[in-house]
Order: structure tokens, then sequence, then C-alpha cells
């Protein structure tokens, strides 16, 4: 696996199990017991990632799913102020391993994780939503499918975190350093993945937060969100072309 030395000192220091445990600068125990760091919340009972993020292309294709904010912003989903390095070490915290891109002879494949949207609708109600639905698979034109996404993980050279160089925090498009990428075999092309327009949104004053969370901490994988979250939409069904 591909480690960190600073992120393991800051993985050992934030252990879940012992809410006593000292933390490093910058980061705060909640009186839930989940943990505050660096502007993302790992939530301990639920095993999740939780960081802030906003919508940014309407439409087009899309190569990237959560960029920063000096990433390929042209051609991104989402865009998120947190560094890549940061969501590495909290994946680890989580207990997820990183590992190869897709499953072989003599490799590990790295963990897969689910990704959700929730923000508020106009009424108050909390909503809960995979990124898929946003995503429009060209070759079915139909959603993606929710397969999870790979803990690929980034790596470091001459002291600079790969992925935060090039501002990739979770790809579609499996070219470049990234914490997250595809599990589709078919994601060295650049042409399979386009916003889907018709999909409708959050309102725009919303804060949406995107959700990582490991399977490993959850055997259904992409089973339903749990209780009290609801669809926010009731977009009409698409037929294959």
């Amino acid at each position: 696996m591909k480690r960190l030395p600073g992120i393991l000192l800051l993985c050992g220091c934030l252990g879940l199990a012992a809410a006593e445990t000292a933390l490093p600068f910058g980061a705060a125990r909640l009186e839930n017991g989940d943990i505050s760091f660096a502007g993302m919340v790992v939530r301990t009972t639920a095993g999740e990632l939780a960081l802030p993020c906003r919508f940014v292309l309407p439409e087009g294709a899309l190569e990237v799913i959560v960029c920063r904010p000096d990433g390929r912003m042209h051609e991104t989903l989402l865009c998120s102020d947190v560094r890549a390095v940061h969501v590495q070490a909290l994946l680890y915290l989580l207990g997820a391993s990183n590992g190869s891109r897709l499953p072989g002879e003599g490799v590990q494949q790295g963990d897969l994780c689910d990704l959700w949207l929730e923000w508020q609708d106009a009424q108050g109600r909390q909503l809960r939503e995979p990124v898929e639905e946003w995503i429009l698979d060209t070759r079915t034109g139909q959603n993606l499918r929710p397969a999870g996404w790979v803990f690929v993980g980034s790596t470091v050279k001459d002291g600079v975190f790969a992925a935060d160089a090039e501002g990739n925090i979770v790809i579609n498009y499996s070219v470049g350093a990234t914490v997250l990428d595809s599990t589709d075999p078919g994601s060295v092309e650049d042409t399979i993945h386009i916003v889907d327009a018709e999909k409708s949104r959050p309102p725009q004053d919303a804060a949406v937060t995107l959700v990582i969370r490991p399977r490993k901490n959850h055997p259904a994988g992409t089973a339903a969100p749990p209780p009290g979250n609801e669809s926010a939409n009731s977009d009409k069904e698409r037929v294959k072309p």
C-alpha cells in the first residue's frame, strides 16, 4: 500500500476507539464522537467521511467527479476545497486500504467506496442520493451504475502529494494521480461519461456534502440510505437508445 509516513502518524493520533487519545493540531472531537479535521468530518459510528462540495458543470463531458479549485474545472461534476492528501489520510483512518484500480492476478484491488451527496431541500428535509444519479453512461444512455469507486491512493514525489498537484480527488477518466478512481475497465476512454443535464440539483444556496463510505464498513455496499433520507427527485425513467 502507498501509505505516507506523516499520514500514518495522523491516523495513529485519531484512533477511533480511543476517545481519550490526544488529537493533532487542527483536529477536534465533536460531542457525538465524530472527528472534525481539515474541513471534513469523520462520522465514526457511520464509518464514513463527509466533506463540503459544490456543483460545477451543468452539462457536458466528464473526466473528473471531484476536483480541487486548481484542478480540471472544465470537465468536473463537483469541486471541493479540501486537500486530497487529507481525504486519503481519513480514509485510512476509516480502515480502508488502497491498491490497484482493477483486480488481477497477484495484485490487490483497492477497497471500494460509495459516494453520496447530502443536502437540505427548501422544506428543510435532509436528502441523500448516490452521486451516480448525476452521471450518464454514453454507452447505455442510463445513469451510471453504482459499482463503487476504487481507493487507489496517490503517492508523494519530491515532497509533493501528486493528487493535490494535479487537483484530483475522484476521477472517472483513469489518467492521472487521484485518491479514488473508476472501477470500469473502459474508463481509459474520456468519452464514456457526461453530466445528466436533466437531473435536478439542490437549491443554489444549499450546502452540499459529499459522503465517502468505504464498503468494508457496510457489506451491503449500495444499499439504500439510512431511514429518514428521501429521494430528492422524481425524474422520469430513461429508455436506452
